[in-house]
């Protein structure tokens, strides 16, 4: 429970283990290396998709106040960018466990995708992080997408 980060400088083989964590969900042939790394079955990769379609989900908790009055409690596109498309990718799991959790199980277990796994390089920077340089440029009351490490 929580969070866990990988880090290391570059070619340090960050992403190799965190791929490593993504087939950890299945079984391996005893033997070939593969066995000893193990994950929870319920972890999921999350990943930015450029140009990938969005219909009708609710991604205000992450971004509000887009050009032209677009709506992020119902939104849709058929050209998300990196972060919309990943904001959709989180927002669907977060009510995949819910619906699990209440309507099939009636139980307190978590259901669902438990564990979220985030590569860096295949993630939108704009949404994970914003740093002190870029928020002294562009005044929070100015900037549409909220950072994921704030709702973490």
């Amino acid at each position: 429970e929580g969070i866990s980060l990988i880090v290391g400088g570059g070619f340090h083989g960050k992403s190799t283990l965190l791929q490593a964590l993504q087939q950890g969900i299945y079984n391996h042939i005893p033997g070939d290396g593969r066995e000893l790394v193990v994950t929870n079955p319920h972890a999921v990769t999350i990943r930015a998709e450029d140009g990938r379609s969005i219909q009708n989900v609710n991604i205000s908790p992450f971004i509000q106040n887009l050009p032209f009055g677009r709506p992020t409690v119902d939104f849709c596109t058929s050209d998300a960018s990196g972060s919309t498309s990943q904001m959709e990718m989180i927002v669907l799991l977060l009510l995949l466990i819910m619906i699990f959790h209440r309507r099939l199980f009636f139980d307190p277990q978590p259901v669902g995708a438990q564990v979220l796994l985030i590569d860096e390089d295949t993630a939108a920077t704009n949404f994970m992080i914003r740093d002190d340089r870029m928020t002294k440029l562009v005044a929070s009351s100015k900037e549409p997408i909220t950072p994921f490490i704030q709702k973490v």
